[in-house]
């Protein structure tokens, strides 16, 4: 089964971390995606750019509007995701755990629909 591991973290943190501070933090997500293509459970794993690129859409009354966000009122914004194949839920959880995000976020686990 594929399950999503959406990567939530303060922005700001990112942005105060030192050249050398970016560079381990990086070199962490590296060696997990790594760990989890060797394990054949990777399928597919991207980073997001900052909110502050981002575009809210939506549709009322058949006229769509566009707004710049998100603006949620949370402090973690979703700035990545891995799709992985795993047997359950729990395998899941204990990959979402060896994750670099866990550490200074919260990683969601979320099952994809089977179709």
């Amino acid at each position: 089964m594929r399950y999503m591991l959406l990567i939530h973290a303060d922005e700001k943190t990112w942005a105060q971390l030192s050249p050398e501070q970016a560079s381990a933090a990086m070199a962490a997500y590296i060696a997990y995606g790594e760990a989890l293509r060797k394990a054949g459970k990777h399928v597919q794993s991207d980073q997001l750019q900052p909110t502050a690129a981002a575009k809210c859409v939506h549709v009322e009354g058949g006229h769509k509007g566009v707004s710049d966000g998100p603006f949620a009122d949370t402090k973690e914004a979703l700035g990545g995701y891995y799709l992985i194949e795993a047997a359950d839920i729990a395998e899941a959880v204990d990959w979402a755990a060896k994750c670099p995000g866990a550490s200074h976020g919260t990683i969601e686990v979320r099952p994809v629909v089977q179709r």
